[in-house]
């Protein structure tokens, strides 16, 4: 699974996050047998648990993504419950759905990741005829990121997006070109970095000048492990979710970092904190996040649950609350009513500029996890 990123617009995504039967189904067959309904004794405390978990759906998804507003207006148009947890970190996703710690229906996985779900049985293939309005999706290329094995394991793409470089413009100076900035003394102490080790080697990898940052050498490995030593000092905390984030630059405790989700910017920026973010000559990380089912979640109310949230109109109210990207194109995203000048805080007119994707290294499956999240552990503990 693993290749050398690709470079070109052509190339955009490509380049680098059951029980069949429906409620609605259940009910219409139990009519032909009312009668004896009747007469019959209280079902079973397991078969009342069954029926019950066809008017539910647990989703693992990330903060911003699905507002309780947003998920109360499908839970009262259908009749079904949606329960939501939220993540803040790759890692902490796979580790609660590896261990058993959260049994959910659908969780919302970036392209990299697929592979790793897959290969530990977490995931069955996702069929995309359920979802018609995956053709409101306007981004490029994704499909074959999404393949392990040929099949379609990682369903639809529900949001995309970068992860800059940010910092606080009266602070930092002059304006920053590369990653190395993160290294210079003169902002030491004053630096974060997400507490993830999936999304944060990739950008020191680049840094150090890994030819492929998905498939390092010994030796690559070797120049992050000292690169990662060398910024230790830099930093001021490792952040745990975009509001951590926010909340420490907000407070002056940073001024410059690795950018997880650029609604920390806009966030920052709606405080009237001068921030901005940026794409480093070394090239940016950047993501897809698909939806992904798993075994108890491949039923028709899930799908159709992924169908609501591809629906213009769910985009354009997530869009504009997180300033995330989602999946519209730049044409229907202005049709669904999202103005030029907030579309401008988002990625979704710089994906019509030619050379943008260039800028872009997207996530695809490293060559050893483990050692990746060693190297990123020895770090945090400060060896």
């Amino acid at each position: 699974m693993t290749k050398t990123p690709t470079k070109g617009k052509s190339a955009k995504f490509t380049k680098r996050s059951g029980r069949p039967i429906s409620r609605r189904k259940f009910l219409a067959g139990s009519a032909a047998v009312g009668g004896a309904a009747l007469a019959a004794p209280l079902a079973a405390p397991w078969i009342r648990r069954a029926r019950a978990a066809e008017d539910e759906i647990t989703i693992f998804t990330w903060e911003t993504y699905h507002e309780p507003s947003w998920v109360k207006k499908y839970e009262e148009s259908r009749g079904v419950k949606v329960n939501v947890v939220e993540t803040g970190s790759v890692d902490e996703m796979y580790a609660k759905t590896r261990s058993g710690a959260l049994e959910s229906d659908l969780i919302f996985i970036d392209s990299g990741s697929i592979a790793r779900y897959v290969k530990a049985g977490l995931l069955v293939p996702f069929d995309a005829s359920k979802v018609p309005n995956s053709k409101n999706v306007g981004i490029s290329g994704w499909e074959q990121s999404n393949l392990v094995n040929g099949e379609l394991y990682g369903g639809i793409p529900y949001n995309w997006g970068t992860q800059p470089l940010m910092y606080r413009t009266d602070k930092v100076v002059p304006e920053p070109t590369s990653w190395g900035v993160l290294w210079d003394s003169k902002y030491k102490g004053k630096v974060t970095l997400p507490d993830d080790a999936y999304i944060t080697v990739p950008m020191i990898a680049l840094y150090a000048g890994a030819k492929d940052p998905f498939n390092m050498t010994d030796s690559e490995f070797e120049s992050v492990r000292q690169a990662l030593a060398d910024l230790r000092p830099q930093i001021k905390t490792i952040t745990k979710g975009f509001d951590d984030a926010t909340s420490v630059y907000g407070a002056g405790d940073a001024v410059v970092g690795y950018c997880q989700n650029i609604a920390v910017v806009t966030d920052l920026n709606t405080a009237g904190l001068p921030f901005v973010y940026s794409f480093p000559d070394e090239g940016t990380p950047s993501w897809v996040d698909n939806f992904c089912v798993t075994e108890r979640g491949n039923r028709d109310i899930v799908y159709d649950f992924c169908n609501f949230c591809l629906t213009p109109e769910w985009q354009a109210e997530f869009i504009q609350f997180s300033a995330n990207n989602g999946i519209l194109s730049s044409k229907v995203a202005r049709e669904a009513g999202i103005p030029d000048d907030f579309l401008k805080k988002t990625n979704i007119i710089d994906q019509d500029q030619d050379g943008f994707f260039d800028k872009l290294v997207f996530f695809q499956p490293p060559e050893d996890f483990d050692r990746r999240l060693a190297i990123w552990n020895e770090f945090k503990a400060g060896a």
